[in-house]
This record gives C-alpha cells, sequence and structure tokens, in this order.
C-alpha cells in the first residue's frame, strides 16, 4: 500500500507527465505552510528552466488538470508557481480504511526478508542496572519487532560482552578484604553458602 503523500504525488505527477512534462516535477511534499494548504509542489519551478516557460505558466496548466480530480478539496497556485493543495476528507477516510483493513495495516512486506541481529543489551555486570538502561533495550525492542512486522527474520540478543575483567576485579578486591571465605580456600570441601558474602550496594562498592 502506497504511503498518502505518494499516492498523491503519483496524482500530480500524472498530470505533469500528461500536460507533456517530465513526470519527477510532480513530486508533492507535506506544506511548510500549514496555515495555506496541506500539501505543494514546486516542481513548477526548475521545471521551467528545462522547457523554457515562466513557472506561473506552466503552474496554472498543471492546476487546471488537478481541479478535474476528485480527490482534492481545493488547488491553487502561489508566488511565482508553488502548487497548493487540500485532499478531501472522504480521500483522506477512504486511505484511512484501506490501511485499517490490510494485512499488515498499509506496510509492504520486504520482497527479500533477510536475518537481522540486534544486540541492544550491554550492561556492566558489575554494577547494577539503572533507568539508562532502559533506553537501548526499548529501541531495541521496537526495531526488532517493526523488522518482524514487515517480513524480517529477526534475533534478539542482550550480550554483555567482554565480562572477565569486571569479575576479575571484584573477586580480586574481595578476596583481599575477606581472605577466609570459602570460595578462596583451594582445600575447601562441602558445599559453598547459598547467600552471596555481599549486597548488591557493597558489590558496587568493591567494583569501584
Amino acid at each position: 500500500m502506497k504511503m498518502l503523500i505518494k499516492k498523491i504525488s503519483s496524482i500530480v505527477e500524472d498530470q505533469f507527465e500528461q500536460s507533456g512534462y517530465d513526470r519527477k516535477y510532480g513530486t508533492v511534499t507535506i506544506s511548510n505552510r500549514p496555515d495555506l494548504c496541506q500539501f505543494q509542489c514546486n516542481g513548477a519551478l526548475p521545471a521551467a528552466k528545462q522547457y523554457k516557460k515562466a513557472p506561473i505558466q506552466i503552474a496554472n496548466e498543471i492546476l487546471e488538470e488537478l481541479k478535474k480530480v476528485e480527490v482534492f478539496h481545493d488547488v491553487s497556485v502561489a508566488g511565482p508557481g508553488f502548487i497548493n493543495m487540500n485532499i478531501k476528507d472522504g480521500f483522506l477516510a477512504e486511505y484511512i480504511n484501506e490501511m485499517y483493513n490490510s494485512k499488515k495495516l498499509g506496510c509492504d512486506e520486504v520482497p527479500d526478508p533477510k536475518t537481522i541481529i540486534i544486540d541492544y543489551g550491554g550492561a556492566n555486570v558489575a554494577k547494577p542496572l539503572h533507568v539508562g538502561h532502559l533506553r537501548s533495550a526499548i529501541i531495541g525492542e521496537s526495531l526488532k519487532r517493526i523488522f518482524k512486522f514487515i517480513g524480517h527474520k529477526v534475533i534478539g540478543d542482550v550480550h554483555l560482552g567482554d565480562w572477565g575483567l569486571q569479575i576479575g576485579m571484584v573477586i580480586s578486591e574481595l578476596r583481599r578484604r575477606n581472605t577466609d571465605l570459602p570460595y578462596f580456600d583451594e582445600n575447601f570441601q562441602g558445599d559453598y553458602p547459598k547467600e552471596a558474602p555481599f549486597t548488591i550496594d557493597e558489590l558496587e562498592e568493591i567494583y569501584f
């Protein structure tokens, strides 16, 4: 399903082509003056250089053709040749209903699905998580769902990366502080304690 602006562009491009101009000049953009119109086409200005005509002349030619198209509520020419357009509410409602009834809500499935791996973790395992870690997780999960929705095979992964240095630092400092812990006794026999020898807050202090 075409995006709304692409659909409107296609209509205006057809009018440029049928009037004897290159259809590339019919590209439509969202208006930078929403107080004047919803969409605009500035193609008459560059077309004037190629076809040796005044831009206002080209714009008025296209304007007369666009007035015959049922899609538009009103069209007008402003300045040296800007074509301003407002679409009918009925056309917009029809487009939204088409989107609602489509399998993918208007999104086209990719013709050549790929396998995409998204790594959206990477927290330091020796430090507590904080609210900032939500950012990469939320962005990563959103991208994963978007890619999957349009047909790609997506693998999401929280990769902890190189954690050896961090854990080594914690173990070394813990041993320095408390050499009597059974973990550091090479001859220890039996079960290790079920409870950690430090709290999360203490772990952060140990790491630093």
